[in-house]
């Protein structure tokens, strides 16, 4: 059975193993204690919000389209993504936010109507958009329950801590959505709060080596 990463055009996996109720494209079940999360960067002085998505339609298209040219500066370095050839703004909202996404933005954002009159507004993302993640299952069928994170820092965002931040909301985010996580893929320059066992409330199976696009 192949895995759901090695090709960004198949159809997405919803999980049916694992606690009920199980999502579905129509009601992505997401626990009503996911919400808006804010956080303190490096410096210790900005904020920022960490905003859950369960639908790529709830993304602003000019959002989306500039995660999107952030990804594919990932797959050209070759050195955090295995996919050979940038991916298509069509394919690229539903590889990512198919199941659970949540988007760091700059300031305090207290829901998904003020990402949407943000863009309204002509918010120039590349200066407030600080990165995203990603939980969706590895498998589907029985296995669906074991979910994977795939984690992106954008360009003007490194070495402010973003990735780790990032990485505590999945630590507390995952486990709500599914209840296992296995990192099957990964890269050399992940925060060392990632491969502490000790901080994982979810079980990780396997965490082989450092993840180059959570820095």
């Amino acid at each position: 059975m192949p895995a759901m990463l090695e090709d960004p055009t198949a159809p997405a996996i919803y999980r049916t193993s694992g606690r009920p109720p199980y999502p579905t494209p129509q009601n992505p079940q997401i626990p009503e204690t996911i919400v808006p999360r804010p956080v303190t960067l490096r410096d210790r002085i900005t904020i920022a919000s960490l905003i859950p998505f369960s639908n790529p339609h709830d993304v602003p298209p000019r959002l989306l389209s500039y995660l999107c040219s952030q990804l594919n500066l990932e797959i050209d370095k070759g050195d955090t993504y295995p996919m050979m050839s940038a991916m298509p703004l069509a394919t690229f909202g539903t590889y990512w936010f198919q199941n659970f996404g949540a988007v760091m933005l700059l300031g305090e954002v207290g829901s998904l109507q003020d990402v949407v009159q943000m863009e309204a507004r002509g918010e120039r993302w590349e200066e407030v958009c600080l990165g995203s993640f990603y939980v969706k299952p590895n498998y589907p069928g029985r296995s669906s329950h074991v979910c994977n994170g795939g984690f992106l820092v954008t360009e003007a965002a490194r070495n402010r801590g973003v990735g780790r931040l990032m990485g505590e909301g999945y630590l507390e985010w995952a486990p709500k959505l599914v209840g296992l996580s296995l990192f099957r893929l990964t890269c050399i320059t992940l925060d060392p709060l990632l491969i502490s066992h000790s901080l994982f409330p979810v079980s990780v199976h396997s965490l082989h080596k450092k993840n180059a696009s959570v820095s």
